[in-house]
């Protein structure tokens, strides 16, 4: 059976490039342009590989990584060089290169990162490394709600949120978390409604504030 890689970047002829490399490889191709679609394939068709673009509309692709469902290989492509972004891709367990990458080079890392002898063991080492579960006393307010953290990463966090039976939650939305004394806006990515009243949520760091988020996860 074919491996199946999802290839997201917000520009379609880029998109359409990659998705296009991949499948004359051999492989199977899903394609998405943003992070929330992107999250949605990974949770539904479970692919074998990501290959993402660093800038994704209003996420970007370590924030992808950092929310997937569960731990995937995936391959970091950006036309940016920028040691830092590389640095966090790395500790995500990504592959990072910058564009424009050779062809044949792609297909070289996409087999070798596939193939049965890939320590994929220690890639999601470093991966899970990435996120860290918080204890039940961390409590915070998301918007006008109550809520608290379940889990953070570089890029975002899962979040319990309690809200009345009517009640939505934005798009957008200020994060505060009193114990800290930090205050961060974010990007609710996905969002799901459970019996007892609350959202379980994935959220993105948004770009502005980024440096005070890995300030406040250097004190964890």
């Amino acid at each position: 059976m074919a491996y199946t890689i999802l290839v997201v970047d917000d520009d379609p002829t880029t998109r359409q490039a990659l998705a296009m490399l991949v499948a004359e490889a051999g492989y199977e191709v899903l394609t998405s342009g943003d992070v929330p679609s992107a999250l949605h394939v990974l949770e539904d068709s479970r692919p074998d590989l990501l290959i993402t673009d660093v800038r994704l509309a209003n996420h970007n692709g370590l924030q992808l990584i950092a929310m997937a469902p569960r731990p995937i290989p995936t391959i970091v492509l950006t036309g940016f060089a920028d040691p830092s972004i590389e640095a966090d891709a790395r500790r995500l367990g990504a592959e990072y290169r910058t564009k424009p990458v050779e062809p044949s080079a792609l297909r070289d890392l996409i087999a070798r990162m596939l193939a049965p002898a890939e320590p994929f063991k220690a890639l999601t080492g470093r991966r899970g490394a990435g996120r860290r579960r918080l204890p039940n006393s961390a409590s915070v307010r998301v918007g006008q709600h109550l809520g608290r953290v379940v889990e953070v990463s570089a890029g975002g966090m899962r979040i319990e949120v309690h809200c009345a039976e009517e009640a939505d939650l934005p798009d957008t939305l200020v994060l505060h978390i009193a114990a800290s004394g930090i205050s961060v806006p974010i990007a609710i990515v996905w969002k799901q409604r459970r019996a007892d009243r609350t959202w379980l949520c994935g959220a993105a760091i948004t770009h502005q504030a980024e440096a005070k988020w890995r300030a406040f996860l250097a004190t964890l």
